[in-house]
């Protein structure tokens, strides 16, 4: 993780002025963590399709990811090194989860009516985030083929999460 100096001078303020919002390193994690995954929900949220069946809501949320992914590329870095740095608190992962519920109810409801593979959430939502991280990053290296990667991101997202 990065150095209190270091996060300062990034956010182009004094060391010692960090610590006026935040009292320690371990808070301020926290609350970037808090930060990034509520611009996340911002992005993906707001317009759910609550009422769409599985496939469209799947891909509404896939493809709200890759954009927030493609727009936000320095957020996304750090809120998946946050989220492996083993730094960030169970209940801050919990606080940060919170906007992601009807997500979460939409898995769980397609594992139980046998439209989703049987298996936790836990693990269908990482073999999601890691298609989208993928997606972007192919889309990046290859802007000119961004229809097509993502068009194939979602797919191959569809196969591998679906029974």
């Amino acid at each position: 993780m990065a150095s209190t100096s270091s996060i300062a001078r990034r956010a182009g303020v004094a060391e010692g002025t960090l610590f006026t919002y935040f009292k320690s390193k371990e808070v301020l994690f926290q609350e970037l963590y808090l930060h990034l995954k509520r611009s996340l929900a911002g992005a993906m949220m707001s317009d759910f399709p609550g009422e769409a069946d599985y496939r469209q809501r799947m891909q509404y949320v896939y493809q709200r990811y890759v954009s927030w992914g493609l727009s936000n590329a320095i957020e996304r870095v750090v809120v998946a090194r946050l989220s492996a740095s083993g730094q960030i608190l169970d209940d801050t992962r919990s606080q940060g989860m919170e906007p992601f519920l009807a997500v979460s109810q939409m898995m769980r409801d397609g594992v139980q009516d046998g439209v989703l593979v049987d298996a936790p959430i836990s693990f269908i939502s990482s073999v999601i985030e890691n298609i989208c991280n993928t997606t972007i990053e192919h889309v990046e290296k290859l802007p000119e083929e961004a229809e097509r990667h993502r068009q194939l991101g979602f797919h191959v997202l569809w196969r591998a999460i679906t029974a």
